[in-house]
């Protein structure tokens, strides 16, 4: 073999060879800067760590397990965390932020069955206690689906009793995973959908007051959207002539800044509950004339309310009704529906599921990925002994 020859064979190994690499690096989770969609995300969730936990990690911290799994100060933290990430088809979660995820899982579940077992279902319970930790839990992987089914579809209770918040999260909790509904069971999906629909006020949104002629809020009609979402997406008539109007109205709330507000105080916890409404029915917030307003977005709103330390406070109004959120500082509530607000703008970009959709993702994986750049490294070994191969048989 001439020398030009094997030059040219050297080159051809090394292109491979640079090839695979590239390949490989492409599937990689990116580092992050901070002001990139992922880098708000890790911001945000390494903010609720810094504040909250007394180790490096928040879902394994001890003290933050013992105070505040199963309760509304842990369990969205959790639930943002574990959202960010893809399901395989096998159903293993792959989690894009380094978390002792396990040790949540089992404080949360420990939490739920003792709760489930005191207080049982009953008309005096509040049922969105076992919405919300049904939901955290099965981000991170646990199953409660006789618990879900007990508080939603076989809880005797008559479905004009509960709250137009029960009811959305009700329906959440039942579509996770799309679990399927009993034959004998006391109500049915229609049934909750169509009771949802009749709380509709006439200004095309929901409210909690409702009931008592009150016109529709923001922060409620963007839970509702986000409930009925699933069935948007899928055609359902009544519920995308129902969601039109409430888009309509949230369209015309939403001010320059790109914010919502809820009450009369504009803030951080209603931007963030219209961007995952908006990215849970597949309507994308950046593009949407409806929801742009003179150039400036949803999220651009939504960031208004981030600080420098990458957490988020609840306004920057000082609101009487709730002293405990001091404005213009940090607020556990609103950095956890921030992050997951932004982690459904994230799940959207990614192609992956909304936020509340847990069955498998319907697109390659990065355990799929992964497995493709693994088997592109190996063909190029491959490749390579059968050239050295060929090398010793010509000498």
């Amino acid at each position: 073999m001439t020398f030009f020859r094997l030059h040219k064979r050297i080159l051809q190994a090394g292109c491979v060879f640079l090839g695979a690499v590239l390949l490989l690096f492409s599937f990689l989770p990116p580092v992050h800067a901070a002001g990139t969609l992922s880098g708000l995300i890790t911001g945000a969730f390494q903010a609720r760590t810094a504040y909250s936990a007394e180790s490096g990690r928040l879902l394994s911290d001890p003290v933050f397990l013992e105070r505040s799994a199963g309760t509304g100060t842990g369990d969205w933290a959790a639930f943002a965390m574990a959202r960010y990430s893809a399901v395989d088809g096998d159903g293993r979660i792959l989690y894009a932020y380094d978390e002792d995820y396990a040790a949540c899982r089992d404080a949360l579940k420990a939490a739920l069955d003792a709760f489930y077992q005191s207080a049982g279902v009953t008309a005096g319970i509040k049922l969105t206690e076992y919405y919300r930790m049904g939901i955290a839990l099965t981000a991170l992987g646990g199953d409660c689906t006789d618990i879900i089914l007990a508080s939603t579809v076989n809880n005797p209770v008559a479905l004009k009793r509960l709250s137009i918040i029960t009811l959305d999260y009700a329906l959440i909790a039942l579509d996770l995973k799309a679990t399927p509904v009993p034959a004998n069971a006391a109500h049915t999906r229609r049934d909750l959908i169509d009771r949802i629909l009749e709380l509709q006020t006439d200004d095309g949104g929901w409210s909690l007051t409702a009931m008592a002629g009150g016109g529709a809020d923001a922060d409620v009609t963007a839970m509702t959207l986000t409930a009925l979402a699933p069935y948007y997406r899928a055609g359902d008539a009544a519920v995308v002539s129902a969601a039109e109007q409430a888009l309509s109205m949230l369209s015309s709330r939403q001010r320059a800044q790109g914010d919502f507000a809820s009450y009369g105080i504009f803030n951080c916890e209603s931007t963030a509950q219209v961007l995952t409404a908006l990215t849970s029915m597949g309507i994308d917030p950046l593009t949407d004339a409806r929801f742009i307003k003179n150039g400036v977005t949803v999220p651009d709103g939504l960031l208004r309310y981030r600080l420098p330390d990458g957490s988020f406070t609840h306004s920057f109004t000082s609101d009487p009704d709730n002293p405990a959120a001091s404005a213009g500082n940090y607020n556990y509530l609103a950095t956890d529906q921030a992050s997951y607000a932004l982690v459904s703008l994230w799940r959207q970009q990614q192609g992956l599921n909304p936020l509340f959709d847990m069955r498998p993702d319907t697109r390659d994986t990065l355990s799929s990925l992964w497995q493709r750049a693994l088997e592109s490294i190996r063909a190029m070994f491959a490749r390579l002994t059968e050239w050295i191969r060929a090398m010793g048989t010509k000498r």
